[in-house]
């Protein structure tokens, strides 16, 4: 996993559609809380709210929230059953549009807003 200095330089490493969907949901993280301080870690973008902290990465054929999330997953179950999900993963496929809805949900629950 590549490290970035900054949140730029992470974005300018993206192309095409998991660019367009990190922006989106970048976009909607931040428009939460003017509190979510946004930085690169862990070669992810990071969103932190006062001590919780949740992650957005693109891929080739995904994008994804990372982070601990494991109570996030479980409370949303129902909503996820046609995602590929892990105890700390959500990854929304490029094929389809994103459910800026359940995304809303779920930084909402990751960030206790």
């Amino acid at each position: 996993m590549a490290n970035f200095e900054s949140v730029e330089s992470y974005l300018n490493s993206l192309s095409g559609k998991s660019l367009d969907y990190v922006e989106t949901m970048r976009a909607l993280i931040l428009s939460l809380n003017p509190n979510i301080q946004e930085y690169s870690a862990y070669g992810l973008l990071a969103y932190k709210l006062n001590r919780y902290t949740c992650y957005i990465g693109g891929f080739t054929n995904h994008v994804g929230i990372y982070g601990p999330i494991s109570d996030v997953i479980k409370r949303s179950k129902e909503e996820l059953q046609s995602y590929k999900v892990s105890k700390g993963t959500i990854q929304f496929p490029l094929s389809k549009p994103l459910d800026l809805i359940l995304i809303e949900k779920i930084i909402k629950l990751a960030l206790h807003l």
